[in-house]
């Protein structure tokens, strides 16, 4: 039986590995510049890609990504100055930047990549402007395991592009199976309850929310995670790092 003094060993052993891989990663940044997800060049700043591949990147049309959400029936109040980015590219730059911010264990990337989508979304949204930024929040053990939402990274960069706040006004209520291989039927019938007000948030009515997602495909996943906004009385638009063909 393994004795009760093991357990904060083993943390402090944890602790320590940790704090050790954190400072062999830092010191390793300074010896190996990072390098463009574009063109492979040296990055002078913390951004994945230099300003170059930046102006290259495949952009949607203004209201493509609105297009896309009107084709759902609930999808109006959400639609009107909905901004996606950039198109999502399938073996190309823009899904090397997502797959980098969402599964390399890079959150640091969300911060650039959202002051982007801020302003981005300030040249769409023609005078209108948020109080507060939300993400679209993880299941818990999703979260666990990569060890951080990374849309609370784009969210962050985006407030800090409006000058407001980022605020998790959402919880998931349950964990959902993966979107990838599912048409927008199941992808609805698979998020759509998945989503709940934070009992610490604020009281929203007549609050203007910008909810933050990576990537939007079907839109499912946005639209469930506005709804419980919607019906506190906010004021709700969405903005995507990427969007693809639904």
């Amino acid at each position: 039986m393994r004795e009760p003094e093991d357990i904060p060993s083993r943390t402090l052993a944890m602790f320590v590995f940790r704090a050790f891989r954190s400072a062999v990663r830092a010191a390793s940044g300074l010896v190996f510049p990072s390098l463009c997800l574009g063109c492979g060049g040296p990055l002078a700043d913390a951004a994945p890609i230099c300003a170059s591949c930046v102006r290259m990147l495949p952009r949607p049309a203004p209201e493509a990504l609105a297009g896309q959400l009107l084709a759902r029936d609930c999808a109006e109040p959400l639609a009107r100055r909905s901004v996606a980015l950039w198109r999502f590219d399938p073996g190309g730059t823009v899904q090397r930047v997502q797959h980098a911010l969402k599964y390399g264990r890079r959150p640091s990337l969300g911060i650039p990549l959202g002051r982007l989508l801020g302003d981005a979304t300030q040249r769409h949204a023609r005078g209108w402007a948020p109080d507060v930024v939300c993400p679209v929040p993880l299941a818990p053990i999703r979260e666990l395991e990569r060890g951080y939402n990374q849309s609370a990274g784009l969210a962050s960069g985006a407030a800090d592009a409006l000058a407001c706040e980022t605020e998790d006004l959402l919880v998931r209520t349950r964990s959902t199976r993966t979107q990838t291989t599912l048409a927008f039927s199941e992808r609805w019938q698979n998020v759509a309850g998945a989503f709940a007000r934070s009992p610490e948030a604020r009281p929203l009515a007549g609050v203007r929310v910008l909810l933050v997602d990576d990537v939007v495909t079907t839109g499912a996943t946005l639209l469930a995670a506005a709804q419980p906004l919607l019906d506190a009385g906010a004021e709700v638009t969405v903005a995507a790092l990427a969007m693809a063909d639904g």
